[in-house]
């Protein structure tokens, strides 16, 4: 019997238009009706994790950045995990060292660069990428400057400024063109210890906390509401939802359009986001539960 379903957002619950599908919306609340609890756990900051699931009427707990910070309902932010700042700053100076990728460090006041604005606005760029393989260069500059992410990041004057400050930093992330580049960068991060480094996509690279993960944030979930692990049902498609997989392997849903990685160890794969998979998987776990109602 599922009693907790958690779900990553990008290329997982928001399909290729940057939407949530109507099916989506209607599965999870009747979920919730049934009395599944349900959790989104992304990437993204939980400012603009808000605003789309108010867009959306979905209401719910949220992980946000990979597991660096947990949300209730109502949007109290419950727990934290954050680097302390001399860690923060060895990953900045190393991924500074890489000055081809534009750098973003996510914290709870928001999100923040130290690059020149039009390196930055290059490095953004690099997003369009992901949804929009056929853009040319004068469509990525639009899709980068109309962007709610991008129009909100604010930049950092003087590094050892901002580190001295009262703010949390939570998570660094930088884009690239190229999967290989990528998949270097990474590679290079295991001289530095204590971190969790992974991706939303094969183009871009995420470094946490090693605790702040999306697994590690559902299993404290499940232990202060007495959930079992095979009572949770996880929904993913990146590097950064492995943690999840790993965790809770026996209902683990790997997307249509998931990583070769996380299909590899997925219990069961469902349809793609744009042919609403979330929605599939939970009227499958749904029917599922019924079945094992008592009669």
């Amino acid at each position: 019997m599922i009693k907790l379903i958690a779900v990553d957002m990008d290329g997982t619950l928001i399909d290729k238009t940057h939407g949530i599908s109507h099916e989506n919306c209607s599965m999870i609340r009747k979920a919730q009706t049934l009395g599944v609890k349900f959790v989104v756990a992304t990437g993204r900051l939980y400012n603009e994790v808000s605003a789309m699931l108010k867009q959306y009427d979905i209401s719910c707990e949220c992980i946000t950045m990979n597991g660096a910070e947990y949300y209730d309902k109502s949007g109290t932010c419950i727990e934290g995990i954050y680097f302390d700042k001399s860690k923060a700053k060895e990953i900045f100076d190393f991924m500074q060292n890489e000055n081809k990728f534009a750098l973003e460090v996510y914290t709870d006041k928001g999100c923040y660069t130290v690059e020149p604005r039009l390196k930055f606005l290059y490095g953004f760029m690099k997003r369009a990428r992901i949804y929009h393989t056929d853009y040319n260069f004068y469509q990525k500059i639009f899709y980068a400057l109309r962007n709610t992410h991008f129009r909100q990041v604010k930049h950092i004057k003087n590094i050892d400024d901002f580190l001295a400050s009262d703010l949390n930093i939570a998570k660094f992330v930088s884009y690239s063109d190229n999967e290989s580049d990528i998949a270097a960068l990474k590679k290079k991060f295991k001289i530095i210890d204590n971190v969790a480094v992974s991706g939303s996509f094969t183009t871009n690279i995420e470094v946490n906390d090693a605790l702040a993960t999306k697994g590690n944030s559902i299993k404290k979930i499940a232990m202060r509401e007495n959930i079992k692990e095979d009572e949770i049902m996880v929904i993913g498609d990146g590097l950064n939802d492995m943690s999840m997989f790993k965790n809770f392997p026996t209902n683990s849903i790997a997307m249509g359009n998931a990583i070769p990685e996380i299909k590899d160890i997925a219990s069961s794969i469902t349809t793609d986001c744009d042919n609403s998979g979330v929605a599939v998987a939970i009227k499958n776990i749904l029917d599922q539960n019924q079945q094992e109602l008592p009669n």
